[in-house]
Order: C-alpha cells, then sequence, then structure tokens
C-alpha cells in the first residue's frame, strides 16, 4: 500500500514537472509572438515573468525590447544596469549607450559607448563581438575604435587587419581597405589566399579601374619599401592574373624565381594556367625559360612537352590550319621525342604527336605507330594505358576504321567494368553503334550509361538517347536517321563539306523532318569546328527562334551562351544566354552547369547562397 501511494505521487509529480515545463514553453512562445506582431504591451507581460525566471540573453533581450519600443526608457535603464552587475558584459553598455541616445542624453551615450570599448579584456573574440554589435546599430566608427583598442591590448598578438579592412570597405574607403588587407599579410603571410580572397570580392577587376589602380599603386609601393621580400610580388602576380595580363605575371614571377633561386614551379603553374587560357604566346614563355635552366632541372622534361603542346594548341585554332607549320612541328615532336626517350613524362607528347598525324597530317598509320610506342612506356600505369586505347579508338574512327575502334573501347570497357573509363569506353562503342546505324544495340548501352556517376558522361548518354528515341519513334522511315549520323560521323572525322552536304540532303528531301533543329545544331558545331563563330551563331538563333519547343533549344542556348563566354569573350552575353537557360528550360541537363556559369560571371562568392532565378529578375 505504501509502495502504491509512493508510485502514485510520483506520477503526480511528474505530471505537475510536465505541465510547468509546457507552461513554460507556451509563455515563451506568445512572448516571442506578441512581439514579432508588435503588440509589446502584451509581450511585456510575458516576458517580465521569463525574465523573472531566468535572466537568460533571449528573455532580456526581449523584455530590453518591449521597454525601448514602449519608449519605457527608465525601465530599460535599470534593466540594462540589473543585467550588467549579474553577468558584467562590455555589450551591455552599448544597450545603456543606445537608450541614452534615444533619450537625446548624447553625453550619457557616448559615455556608455566609450565604456563599452575601455571595459574589453585582452580576448579577441570578445572584441569582434562587441564590434559586430556597434555594426549591427550601424555605428561603424565606433566599431573601428573598437578594433583599434583591442590590436592595442592585444599587443601584436591578433592585428584586427581583415576586420578593419571589411570596415573601411564598407565605409567606402578603398585606400585604407586594400592597406588593411596587406598589412594583415605583413603580420602573417600564411593569410596571403584570405586576402586574395577577400579583395576579389571586394574590387570588379574587370571594370573598376580606379580600385585596381589603387591596389597597384599600394603593392608599388610596398615592393619599392622593401624588395627582399616576395610576398608583395606574388600579391602583384596574382592582380596581373585577375586583369589577365598574363605577360606581366610572368615578368614579376620570373624575377622571383631568380631572386630566390626556385626550381621554376611558380613558372610552371602559370605555364599551364596560360596554356588553359589560349594565352599560347605567353605559355611558350615560361616553357622555353624552363627549359633555359638546363635538363638537370627537375621540370625540364614537363617544359620540352608543354612548348610542344602549347605550339600544337595554338596552330589548332586556325582553320584551315598551316601545313607547313604543322609539320615543323611533328620534327619538333619527333627529334625532342628521340632525345627525351619513352619515359613517362613524354606520354603526353606521344598522344598529342598522334593526334596531329592523324587529324591534321593525314597519316593514321604514323598515328597508330605513336599510340603503340606510348603503349610500350616502361612502368605505365593501366588507367594511363586505357586512355591511350581509347585515344587510339577515336583516331580510328576518324580514320573509318570503325570495327578496330569498336575492338579497343571493348577491351577496356571489359578491363574496366565499373570505372570511370569503362564508362567512357562504353560510351564510345554505343556512338560506334550510332554511327552505322545499329540504333537499338546503341540504345541499350546508353540507358545503362545514364545511371552514370560521371554528369558529364550520363548528359552525353541522354543527349544521345533523346536525339535517336525523339526521331526513330516519329518516323518509321530510317534513311533521315542514318543519313544523319553518317553525317555526324563526318563530322568527327573533320569532313566538313561531305557532312555539310549530307546535312542539307535531308533537309531538300524531307522538309519538316524532325530532325531539322538537330541538322542546325550539327550545322552549328562544323561551324564552330571551323573557327567561324559569326554563322555558328546564326545557327543556335534559328533554332532558339524557330524550334524553341524542340530537343534542341536548351543545347542551343547553352552552346552559344558558351562561344560568347570563352570564345567571343563577350561575358554579358554569355550570362543573358544563361539566365534565358535557367529561366525557360528548368529541367534541361545544362542547367546546373549554367547556373555555376552565371554566378561566376555575376561574380558571387563561391559559398554565397544561390539567388533565384525568375523570369522578372534582374541581371546585376
Amino acid at each position: 500500500m505504501i509502495r502504491f501511494a509512493f508510485i502514485f505521487s510520483f506520477f503526480i509529480l511528474c505530471g505537475q514537472v510536465d505541465v510547468q515545463a509546457q507552461q513554460g514553453t507556451t509563455d515563451e512562445q506568445l512572448a516571442g509572438y506578441y512581439l514579432d506582431t508588435g503588440e509589446y504591451q502584451k509581450a511585456l507581460l510575458y516576458y517580465e515573468k521569463l525574465y523573472g525566471e531566468n535572466p537568460k540573453a533571449s528573455n532580456y533581450e526581449g523584455l530590453l525590447t518591449c521597454y525601448t519600443k514602449l519608449e519605457n526608457y527608465k525601465e530599460a535603464e535599470k534593466l540594462v544596469k540589473k543585467q550588467l552587475k549579474k553577468f558584467s558584459s562590455n555589450t551591455y553598455y552599448i544597450d545603456l549607450g543606445t537608450i541614452y541616445e534615444a533619450q537625446g542624453k548624447e553625453s550619457d551615450a557616448n559615455s556608455a559607448y566609450r565604456d563599452a570599448i575601455t571595459n574589453l579584456p585582452e580576448s579577441q573574440g570578445l572584441v569582434i563581438r562587441t564590434a559586430n554589435e556597434f555594426i549591427r546599430r550601424n555605428k561603424l566608427d565606433l566599431a573601428l575604435e573598437t578594433y583599434q583598442y583591442g590590436k592595442k591590448i592585444l599587443a601584436g598578438r591578433y592585428p584586427f587587419s581583415y576586420e578593419i579592412a571589411g570596415l573601411y570597405g564598407s565605409m567606402g574607403d578603398t585606400q585604407k581597405m586594400i592597406s588593411e588587407y596587406l598589412d594583415l599579410i605583413e603580420f602573417n603571410e600564411a593569410y596571403l589566399q584570405t586576402v586574395q580572397n577577400a579583395l576579389g570580392r571586394s574590387i570588379d577587376f574587370e571594370s573598376s579601374t580606379e580600385n585596381v589602380d589603387l591596389l597597384r599603386n599600394e603593392l608599388l609601393r610596398r615592393v619599392q619599401k622593401d624588395p627582399a621580400s616576395t610576398t608583395y610580388g606574388e600579391m602583384l602576380t596574382w592582380l596581373f592574373l585577375q586583369q589577365r595580363d598574363f605577360n606581366s605575371a610572368f615578368v614579376q614571377l620570373k624575377a622571383i624565381d631568380k631572386r630566390l633561386n626556385e626550381d621554376g614551379a611558380r613558372i610552371l603553374n602559370l605555364a599551364n594556367l596560360c596554356t588553359n587560357n589560349q594565352e599560347y604566346n605567353v605559355a611558350e614563355k615560361c616553357y622555353n625559360y624552363l627549359i633555359e635552366k638546363g635538363a638537370a632541372n627537375k621540370y625540364y622534361n614537363y617544359a620540352r612537352a608543354g612548348v610542344l603542346k602549347s605550339r600544337f594548341e595554338k596552330l589548332r585554332t586556325v582553320y584551315p590550319p598551316d601545313t607547313m607549320a604543322l609539320k615543323t612541328l611533328r620534327k619538333d615532336y619527333t627529334s625532342t621525342l628521340n632525345e627525351l626517350g619513352s619515359v613517362y613524362e613524354t606520354v603526353g607528347m606521344l598522344r598529342q604527336k598522334a593526334q596531329l598525324e592523324a587529324y591534321y597530317l593525314d597519316n593514321l598509320e604514323g598515328a597508330n605507330v605513336t599510340l603503340n610506342e606510348a603503349l610500350d612506356t616502361p612502368a605505365l600505369y593501366p588507367e594511363v594505358a586505357a586512355e591511350i586505347k581509347l585515344e587510339l579508338a577515336r583516331i580510328l574512327i576518324a580514320r573509318d576504321y570503325i570495327w578496330d575502334a569498336s575492338l579497343l573501347s571493348s577491351q577496356v570497357d571489359k578491363d574496366f567494368k565499373n570505372d570511370m573509363l569503362g564508362y567512357e569506353a562504353k560510351l564510345l562503342n554505343a556512338k560506334i553503334s550510332y554511327y552505322t546505324g545499329d540504333f537499338d544495340w546503341a540504345q541499350a548501352q546508353l540507358d545503362i550509361l545514364k545511371g552514370s556517376t560521371s554528369k558529364l558522361i550520363s548528359n552525353d548518354a541522354m543527349e544521345l538517347s533523346l536525339l535517336i528515341t525523339d526521331n526513330m519513334n516519329m518516323d518509321t522511315i530510317y534513311e533521315p536517321m542514318i543519313l544523319f549520323a553518317n553525317a555526324d560521323l563526318l563530322t568527327v572525322q573533320h569532313k566538313f563539306p561531305e557532312a555539310i552536304v549530307i546535312l542539307d540532303s535531308i533537309l531538300t528531301t524531307w522538309p519538316g523532318h524532325a530532325l531539322t533543329d538537330e541538322i542546325l545544331l550539327q550545322r552549328a558545331k562544323i561551324a564552330e569546328e571551323k573557327y567561324d563563330y559569326e554563322e555558328a551563331i546564326t545557327f543556335y538563333q534559328r533554332i532558339i527562334i524557330e524550334y524553341y519547343f524542340g530537343i534542341s533549344a536548351d543545347n542551343a542556348l547553352f552552346r552559344m551562351a558558351d562561344l560568347y563566354e570563352n570564345k567571343l569573350k563577350d561575358p554579358e552575353k554569355a550570362q543573358e544566354y544563361y539566365k534565358q537557360l535557367m529561366v525557360d528550360f528548368p529541367g534541361s541537363l545544362y542547367v546546373v552547369e549554367a547556373r555555376k556559369r552565371f554566378r561566376a560571371i555575376r561574380g558571387d562568392a563561391p559559398n554565397q547562397e544561390i539567388r533565384e532565378i525568375t523570369p522578372d529578375s534582374k541581371v546585376n
């Protein structure tokens, strides 16, 4: 009986505790609700009770808000002073100053703000927190004073230059912002990347000439002041790269390399960057500088390979290419390979030489020999060997050895079944089946590849699959599709005149056929291959205007945006078409990449939240 009474009492007690907990939650919810809706008198009743029970920060802030909104400054002042006695946090002085300021007591307010600053302990975190409180109340001068006081009391342990620079940026004082950011690097060179990122967000290097000049002049001043330091030289190099002034970047890095007697690693990175950005002349300067260091330099082989690659890429930008220059380049490849021998660093050269032979000098046998030589390179990784086999398969396709190509890609598919290389080989085999008119087999392979973890392979598979299904299901006549696939193959083989004849014949023989927009897209691709960008744009625009509801419109928009961004160097036009793609074709395969590029052109920070794109959105 006693045991039963104890258990009963226990449950009664638990129930009371639970009711009290629920009541407390209800009071907090109601207090917050009335505060949010501006019913401060009602909110006050709850917050006075809540604060009396628990003077935690949220209850204090809610009660203070009620007092100030109701202009009950006497009670607000009492509350803040009470909080100061309990917790002695210097940020409460800012609350007190705000109350005085609301009453027009400027002297008392300034005194309270001074107390908030001068009562700061030697704590980096509390200095930042206090400054942020001032910033939140739009008192930037006091925030700046807080950081300067923090710099003093921490005595060289942390300069607050990053935070001060951000404040100067908000205040529109670019000169002082730049100076503070550079002071941070002077304090610790480890902040170099941090400062570059911050300046990249703060300065428009394309249009803000005045601010760019301020940065350049400040860097030059500091270089002259401390010529032994390489940090500002690195910053100058970074500045030149933001402006795409690759030649000045090379001059600067070369000076650093010589001053420090380095091995040329910085120059090699710049050379590769120049090649990727089609700045081939500067890339050649970089590679030749490394070559002049001699064969003992660890980057010598890479430089010999790089200078040839850069020359090859430059020759490929002209249509038709300069045959004599290509033959000279082939001789240079041969002599360089004879000098360096078959080593891992020369595998890339062998692949490039094979491409040169097959695609530009009509020498399939030479390309075949060259790639087989690459396969015989000692200690070759299996993955690299597979890549070479796929390269050889593509060259065989280009020279019309279709089934030999299929055999090679099947080998790679078998050896790397669940690897990216295997998926790439399977996609190549699916394309071979498509080129030869075996659409059912191609479709079966493409269905497997649609689920590939590689977005690029998956998208390519879905695009080709859509082409086949869209045009095979709508018409029982196979001939147009077979002809189109043949023209596609001829395009891959760089037999552009023959491809154009077939494409035009489809339009003439079957006017209004479902393939029409695809034919226009193919003509645009051929125009791009011939570097006739204006003609390519003409075809893309026809698709967008005349076949806006076809399967090629989103593709045309993306390709045209890419053309404007990377070939015609017109980012505003590119941004316009990326936006149109996102708005009009939200389910497109290209939307993710288009959004990424749109944001990059707009200048968003990498971690910035994506703003919603709608038909009414303004492109800033």
